[in-house]
């Protein structure tokens, strides 16, 4: 969601040197991209305790920066930012940090997207159709090419069940709804916490072409992967987001979240939101005890053929 800001910035100051800073685990969204000079990515440890804290930002001093924006909303962020020494810093006012800022945004009323949330700050002339992009090189491509073959699969789709909120991961015996019938074949996308879910998924889908690479490749490695694979069907996730930003047809499936505000966006996306009774809970665990997961549960095996046709023009 912030890769429409971050191509806008580019656009508007194309003589610019942009650096990213973020957190390590997702700092492979951004290589390779074009709008970016240097990636400046923070390993979680690096940020437990004010002294570490304090180093980062003193650090940065070093690259001199003239505007520095922050994304987020944290207290910490513009924290950052101001020890940097950077001489123009804008951020939204939140969690009392505005003596932290030199230009300060207020919150929108409205409930947008969160690309278009971070858009708002370059201003009125920002665009709000800019649709987030992550390039991968040839060599990459050629890489997940290679694994396709030596995993025996033809024009796999991309399983992308899981969240790290159980509220937004599709049971695995949905899942086995959805493709129960089908023969085609389908690779499973996680992280280490998903491997066993995922090893469930396969032996209750003993009648499908289905195998899983949780926990087995790097985040760019992953993106490299779902980038050639036919389409995705996605919980409301990361992996989400990332198949809508390499233009793969994704079908996103919705519950507990707002897709309005935190859905994933590209040139072939559709979202699945049933609106049931219960939702949106914005809960990372379904509280619905009579009827869990209703949200997703009520997606049937046709809402997903008609969006895949919808997708692909099959």
């Amino acid at each position: 969601m912030a890769l429409p800001f971050l191509q806008q910035l580019k656009l508007e100051n194309q003589r610019s040197e942009i650096f990213i800073i973020c957190k390590e685990w997702v700092s492979g969204i951004y290589e390779n991209h074009p709008a970016v000079t240097e990636v400046i990515p923070i390993r979680n440890r690096d940020l437990n305790g004010l002294v570490s804290t304090v180093r980062i930002g003193f650090n940065l001093r070093y690259k001199k920066f003239d505007r520095f924006y922050t994304l987020t909303d944290s207290i910490r962020s513009a924290f950052i930012i101001w020890l940097s020494g950077s001489k123009k810093r804008y951020g939204y006012r939140s969690q009392m940090r505005s003596f932290l800022l030199t230009d300060v945004f207020n919150l929108p009323a409205a409930k947008i997207h969160r690309s278009n949330k971070y858009l708002n700050i370059l201003g009125e002339k920002s665009s709000i159709d800019v649709l987030p992009k992550i390039h991968l090189s040839n060599e990459e491509i050629e890489w997940a090419c290679n694994i396709i073959i030596t995993l025996d699969l033809k024009n796999p789709i991309a399983l992308l069940p899981y969240s790290v909120a159980t509220s937004r991961s599709i049971p695995n015996i949905t899942t086995k709804e959805w493709i129960k019938n089908s023969k085609r074949d389908y690779l499973i996308f996680g992280s280490n916490s998903d491997i066993k879910k995922a090893d469930e998924l396969i032996s209750i889908c003993s009648n499908n072409s289905i195998k899983s690479i949780c926990g087995k490749y790097s985040l760019r490695q992953v993106i490299a992967l779902i980038s050639i694979c036919e389409y995705a069907l996605a919980a409301d996730s990361g992996l989400g987001h990332i198949s809508a930003s390499l233009d793969i047809p994704t079908v996103s499936f919705f519950g507990a979240g707002i897709s309005k505000i935190t859905g994933p966006i590209g040139s072939a996306v559709l979202v699945i939101n049933k609106d049931v009774h219960c939702s949106p809970c914005r809960k990372n665990h379904c509280i619905n005890i009579e009827e869990p997961l209703i949200c997703l549960k009520s997606i049937s095996m046709s809402d997903i053929e008609n969006a895949v046709k919808t997708l692909t023009n099959q």
